[in-house]
């Protein structure tokens, strides 16, 4: 008997849907591997170490992964692959400059190693990587940060009934963001300030976190958390290709762990600004010129308000 052309059909497409979800599977366990350790460590504390699997050049391929649009065999080393760069070869002052600056005494500005120099190229490009619905490490990353979120304002009990978020919904907004769709709110820098905010909410101590999130939510000076956390990536973003941090960071951990405890120290030191002021939603361009201010100046003085024997956070906070 002849076969039915709708049974093959059928047959075709579960094989495909089967294909597709393994696909799938298999990128969500690699993303998942990649956050079960902490990726944000002071620089200087006795924690500074980032964990090899976690490092920006192992996170990077798999948030540029996608299961819709898999990328050929012959462009994958082109695409997953960062090329290190000789730091020296950014040097574009000519040869009277040089001589000019020895003979004047004029400080030089010293070469970044080339994991820093890396590390910075790999920050740059991630911030033009869109989210996609596709990839299963973006979908991680923003469930996870709901969920640190959530549990921040949650009993031990009430968070164990609590299921993973849909991915549409008014519950996106009582975390900071604009609208029932969060991934529109990565459009200004991409999925580097995704992987900030997620950082940022494991980064921080969790009765730290509680305040900044009771702080955000509660009227009526209540702000988008989220919103906020993406702005803060793009202020750092822009001393970042200014040079700002060209001199931090080192070759064994490069320059990432310093970028993510910037972005977390300055998303601390604006929720201080923000409550010992008593500002509002229209004071917040204020309060982002001065932590501008302070990352031209000085960023580790930044970072000071996460050393745990600084009590200047937690007194205004708690």
């Amino acid at each position: 008997m002849e076969a039915d052309p709708l049974e093959s059909e059928q047959e075709k497409w579960n094989k495909k849907r089967m294909r597709v979800l393994d696909e799938w599977d298999e990128i969500e366990l690699k993303g998942a591997g990649a956050l079960k350790t902490d990726v944000i460590h002071e620089p200087g504390s006795q924690t500074d170490a980032v964990a090899a699997e976690t490092t920006l050049q192992d996170l990077y391929p798999l948030l540029l992964a996608t299961t819709s649009n898999p990328v050929p065999k012959e462009k994958e080393e082109e695409t997953t692959e960062v090329e290190i760069v000789s730091p020296e070869s950014t040097d574009n002052r000519s040869v009277f400059d040089r001589v000019l600056d020895v003979c004047l005494c004029r400080p030089v500005k010293a070469q970044m190693s080339p994991k820093v120099y890396t590390d910075k190229t790999l920050i740059i490009k991630l911030a033009g990587v869109p989210y996609s619905q596709e990839n299963g490490t973006h979908w991680l990353l923003l469930s996870d940060y709901f969920n640190n979120v959530s549990r921040s304002l949650m009993t031990s009990s009430e968070y164990s009934h609590v299921t993973n978020p849909s991915r549409v919904g008014a519950h996106w907004v009582t975390v900071g963001f604009q609208s029932a769709t969060p991934h529109t709110d990565f459009r200004g820098c991409g999925v580097l300030g995704l992987l900030q905010m997620h950082t940022f909410t494991q980064r921080v101590p969790a009765n730290i976190l509680r305040a900044i999130v009771l702080l955000a939510t509660t009227e009526p000076t209540d702000f988008p958390l989220a919103v906020v956390s993406i702005n803060v990536t793009s202020l750092l973003l822009t001393q970042l290709k200014k040079g700002v941090f060209d001199g931090f960071g080192n070759e064994n951990e490069g320059l990432y762990p310093f970028f993510s405890a910037l972005h977390a120290a300055s998303m601390a030191r604006f929720c201080s600004i923000y409550k010992s002021q008593n500002c509002t939603l229209a004071n917040t361009q204020t309060i982002f010129s001065e932590i501008t201010r302070q990352l031209e100046k000085s960023p580790l003085s930044l970072l000071m308000l996460l050393n745990p024997t600084n009590d200047e956070l937690i007194n205004t906070l708690l």
